[in-house]
């Protein structure tokens, strides 16, 4: 992998909480920091505190939602112009406490959580091969919450089971490990890793998406919670850190590295996520 200098590092979610966060910090290296954001002017706003802080950053906006596979198809196929991807950044969230169904038909949290990013990934790993490049997938210890086996994947994706928010949260985290795995597993032999990453309990615009009772109560804890500048150091020292910039296929808590959940290791599990996954996200 190059020097920091020479980083292409491209983050989804980055206009707020753990994805700016590390933008400021790769900004800070000198790398060219693609800023993915759903919301163009939250996306502008973000870049230019950035800019003000460094106004030698090489920061470009890109305007993507994960919850829509055309839209995370299109992003994927724009940063083939890139010319190169050093590291990509599956940062972007969501959690919804009610049912929602996005325009693929697709239940909004695993779609935006687990379902763009694997789109997009796809379509990154020819850029990311070419230059060794790194995949970092940021979870959540609510992934050893997660349960991929209680009924029929497919099911679960198109949200046809009976629906609790926090299950699909969890669910969507586990996905995110299992992802990183199987990335490690196929994608080994072609120079590219691939990690997971919880980046703390953090006090991110994440608590404030939804106005049901699990996440008014969860806004109540925010006081209490860490800042997201930790999760951003996470996150950034999987890629500064040389002595976990070349680990793989494995599974940190913020900066420690543990075991994850039972059933992120359940590798026919991961080729099920991922074949579906990819029938999903076809064109």
């Amino acid at each position: 992998m190059q020097g920091p200098h020479d980083q292409t590092v491209v983050i989804t979610g980055a206009n707020s909480g753990v994805g700016f966060e590390a933008a400021r910090r790769f900004a800070a290296d000198g790398a060219h920091v693609v800023m993915v954001c759903r919301d163009a002017d939250r996306g502008r706003a973000a870049r230019d505190v950035i800019r003000q802080e460094r106004p030698e950053a090489r920061l470009v906006l890109e305007v993507a939602d994960l919850s829509s596979l055309s839209s995370a198809r299109a992003l994927g196929d724009r940063l083939h112009g890139l010319g190169r991807i050093d590291v990509l950044v599956n940062n972007a969230g969501v959690a919804r406490m009610d049912l929602e169904l996005t325009e693929d038909g697709f239940e909004r949290t695993m779609a935006t959580n687990h379902l763009g990013h694997f789109a997009l990934t796809v379509r990154a790993l020819d850029r990311l091969q070419e230059f060794g490049g790194r995949i970092i997938n940021v979870s959540s210890e609510g992934h050893r919450r997660g349960d991929l086996k209680r009924a029929s994947l497919g099911d679960i994706v198109r949200g046809r089971i009976g629906y609790n928010g926090f299950q699909a949260y969890c669910d969507s985290k586990l996905a995110n490990v299992l992802f990183a795995f199987e990335l490690d597993r196929r994608c080994a032999e072609r120079g590219i890793t691939a990690v997971a990453v919880h980046p703390g309990v953090l006090s991110t615009r994440i608590w404030n998406k939804d106005a049901s009772l699990g996440l008014w109560f969860a806004r109540l804890l925010k006081p209490f919670m860490s800042k997201p500048g930790i999760g951003g150091d996470a996150v950034h020292r999987l890629v500064a850190d040389p002595e976990v910039a070349e680990l793989s296929g494995v599974y940190f808590k913020v900066r420690e590295q543990v075991q994850a959940g039972e059933q992120a290791y359940d590798e026919a599990l991961a080729r099920e996520l991922w074949e579906l996954s990819e029938q999903l996200t076809a064109p």
